[in-house]
């Protein structure tokens, strides 16, 4: 009976050692403080992390920030998920946004922005940011609204419409 329990505790120590000697303990930033000018931060690729999803964000071109009423800075890979984290925000009227404008490459207010639907985004939600308007391109209350019913890419029924719009 002894040496049952000892080997059980011998695999749990084993197993312990292993998940620590592969986790990667690197800070990852979640949310900034402080940001009293209320503008876009800088992102470091790989060691910022998506607020709604939990991913790391490892490309610029999709991602956006929230600044709250206090000056915290939230971030996002995909501005799908922004906008579903600002959803379950209270007061989320008084939330600064920003999302990536990829033909300016620098961070915009949506209500400003343009959106693509078809855009392989890091969440799937398809939605990419422009300053400048082109065919085909939605405004930011529709895009919320989009995302708030599920008509994103990762609907499949969505995204087989929206290839087939492409190809014709």
């Amino acid at each position: 009976m002894i040496k049952k329990i000892l080997i059980i505790i011998g695999l749990f120590v084993s197993l312990l050692l292993l998940l620590f000697s592969t986790t990667n303990f690197k800070k990852s930033i979640v949310v900034t403080q402080n940001n009293d000018n209320k503008q876009a931060l800088t992102i470091k690729l790989g060691e910022y992390t998506d607020r709604y999803c939990n991913m790391s964000i490892t490309k610029i071109e999709h991602s956006a920030q929230a600044i709250m009423p206090n000056n915290d800075t939230f971030f996002f890979d995909d501005i799908g998920c922004m906008i579903l984290w600002q959803k379950e925000q209270k007061n989320n009227t008084n939330i600064i946004l920003w999302v990536y404008a990829q033909d300016t490459k620098q961070y915009i207010h949506p209500q400003n922005a343009w959106f693509t639907v078809n855009e392989n985004t890091p969440m799937e939600y398809g939605f990419g940011a422009y300053s400048i308007k082109k065919e085909n391109m939605i405004d930011f209350d529709t895009m919320r609204v989009k995302v708030y019913r599920g008509e994103t890419l990762q609907n499949v029924l969505i995204k087989q419409n929206i290839q087939k719009n492409i190809d014709e």
